[in-house]
């Protein structure tokens, strides 16, 4: 999940994807492809501070 530089329009674009499933205490959505800018990788491999920057 994304919460730096995410705008209310960009909320409302992925928040009106078609529901794929729902469960209990989660809502899958279909993919988008945007992208991101990241300050480095944790050792896991995930993003550190992911914030968004456009749609492709």
């Amino acid at each position: 999940m994304m919460e730096l530089g995410v705008q209310s329009l960009v909320h409302k674009q992925i928040y009106s994807k078609q529901v794929i499933r729902e469960e209990k205490d989660f809502v899958f959505i279909e993919q988008f492809e945007c992208r991101v800018k990241y300050r480095n990788l944790t050792k896991a491999g995930l993003l550190r501070l992911p914030s968004f920057v456009e749609w492709v």
